[in-house]
């Protein structure tokens, strides 16, 4: 069944003293679009979220937002470099010694080098982190997923419906199509008669216009084809894969099947029937755009 490209899924869980949360957005897109802001200690998890999207939809534009809360502090340390004082402290020694300067080397000192004391984030917890979060993430995608498949569901109903109803109207046009050129002799047969004011007429030229007439205005293909169309986007709806593009290209050939319809009938009843059937169509191009 066909799925729609927008949707909306959301998962939560505790990590220790951490709350994360992933949510999964997704709108209608040409393409496969995605956009994914990560928390620090899952930065390095941006790839595998992407890939794992792309396995499972393949239109649409997806924005994966993810929150850690709580994490601050127990994801820091303070780390002291003792190397590095300690070369601190001989040279500082030596220019005491050689500057002839008094006071004491003491702790205080010390502090004012930055580069001694740093505070750098600590990978505790991380496998942990990372299995949770992508626990969370299939959860979340599934239930975009899912709203994906209902609003795709209720997509297929409303256009079956329209599908319905050109259906209808190209049985209509079907029947109306030999009245057209019964129509065209009569009208014809009137016209000479006010022109001759009585007069015999040559039946087999009368005959040739009518032939003419007939041969222009045939739209037998045009029905035919339509009625094609019509089957093969009722099928691919049933399919499970994406035919998003599918059918917006079949909805572009049966717009143009009808507008020749149109043109080639020259009938106010048949033009009528191609008016409902342009609506209807375009009310279903607008919803395959929406379609995966």
């Amino acid at each position: 069944m066909i799925r729609s490209m927008t949707g909306y899924g959301r998962s939560e869980g505790s990590v220790g003293t951490n709350r994360l949360g992933v949510e999964v957005r997704s709108v209608n897109h040409k393409f496969c679009e995605i956009t994914i802001r990560l928390p620090k200690p899952l930065l390095s998890r941006e790839a595998q979220v992407k890939k794992q999207l792309q396995q499972r939809f393949t239109r649409g534009r997806l924005d994966v937002q993810v929150t850690l809360n709580g994490a601050g502090e127990a994801t820091k340390r303070l780390e002291v470099d003792l190397g590095l004082a300690k070369q601190y402290r001989r040279v500082l020694k030596e220019l005491k010694a050689t500057l002839k300067v008094k006071g004491d080397l003491d702790l205080a000192l010390f502090t004012n080098f930055r580069d001694i004391i740093t505070v750098t984030e600590q990978p505790t917890g991380s496998k942990r982190l990372a299995q949770a979060f992508h626990r969370l993430l299939n959860q979340a995608m599934g239930r975009l997923e899912r709203m994906r498949r209902r609003e795709g569901n209720a997509l297929a109903r409303d256009i079956s419906r329209r599908l319905q109803r050109i259906t209808r109207s190209i049985g209509e046009i079907k029947r109306r199509v030999p009245g057209v050129v019964a129509d065209y002799q009569q009208r014809l047969r009137n016209r000479i008669g006010q022109l001759t004011h009585g007069m015999s007429l040559d039946a087999s030229r009368l005959e040739q216009e009518v032939a003419l007439h007939a041969s222009r205005c045939d739209v037998s293909e045009e029905l035919t084809r339509l009625e094609s169309h019509l089957s093969q986007f009722a099928a691919m709806m049933q399919m499970p894969e994406a035919v998003g593009r599918s059918l917006d290209f079949l909805i572009q050939e049966m717009h143009r099947e009808t507008n020749t319809v149109g043109s080639k009938a020259n009938d106010a009843e048949i033009s009528q029937r191609v008016v409902l059937m342009k609506s209807e169509l375009e009310k279903i191009r607008e919803q395959v755009q929406n379609i995966e």
